[in-house]
């Protein structure tokens, strides 16, 4: 696929509908998908457990959003003014849930998995509001791989990218170069469904 050439629509029509708010997580990938189209973000991380409980995928990952979103509110380092953001995401391969890479090795096997194959990427987030509420956002995109060579894979776990990432890739970074295609839109694969997240908001402002 291009390279992604930032901002784009939707980055720009969210940092309109929310020009400054809290990102309860650490994550950096969402806090530069946010801050690119122009709004002003507070990272607030959250010591939330991660436990995996739910039905359903999509469950799991929204239980994880909302896990960190209860931390959040109930902390003291809640900003009251503003609204708030919490996210999870994973990779869903061969009816596996596949987050974050522990090491070096689980990260290259993981792009060795997805070489020429395609991937479901599920994202789950909750607003917060104020003086309206909690909002709920879920969103999935289709990731086709390209079929890559050894060197290519170790070349791509080089990068770094795998670090803290979702199924071991960013496509911020660098990794555009071994996706095929997204069917879907391109910020629920990095972590955050803008898209999804601008209709929530219009519709309860």
């Amino acid at each position: 696929m291009d390279r992604i050439i930032e901002p784009d629509d939707a980055q720009l029509i969210f940092s309109r509908l929310l020009p400054e708010l809290v990102l309860a997580s650490k994550s950096e990938n969402r806090r530069a998908l946010i801050e690119c189209g122009g709004s002003i973000v507070h990272q607030i991380p959250t010591d939330a457990e991660e436990f995996r409980a739910g039905n359903t995928t999509k469950e799991v990952v929204l239980n994880i959003a909302k896990s960190k979103m209860e931390a959040y509110l109930s902390s003291d380092k809640k900003i009251e003014s503003l609204p708030a953001l919490t996210a999870d995401t994973m990779v869903l391969f061969d009816g596996e849930l596949i987050g974050k890479a522990s090491n070096e090795g689980d990260a290259k096997k993981a792009i060795r998995r997805f070489s020429g194959k395609k991937q479901i990427v599920i994202s789950a987030s909750l607003l917060y509001l104020p003086r309206i509420g909690i909002r709920k956002i879920i969103d999935t995109a289709s990731v086709i791989f390209k079929t890559l060579s050894d060197k290519e894979i170790d070349e791509y776990i080089a990068t770094g990218d795998w670090i803290e990432a979702a199924g071991s890739y960013r496509l911020q970074r660098n990794g555009w170069s071994i996706v095929e295609r997204i069917d879907g839109d391109w910020t629920t694969v990095v972590g955050l469904p803008m898209r999804k997240l601008i209709k929530t908001i219009e519709n309860s402002l």
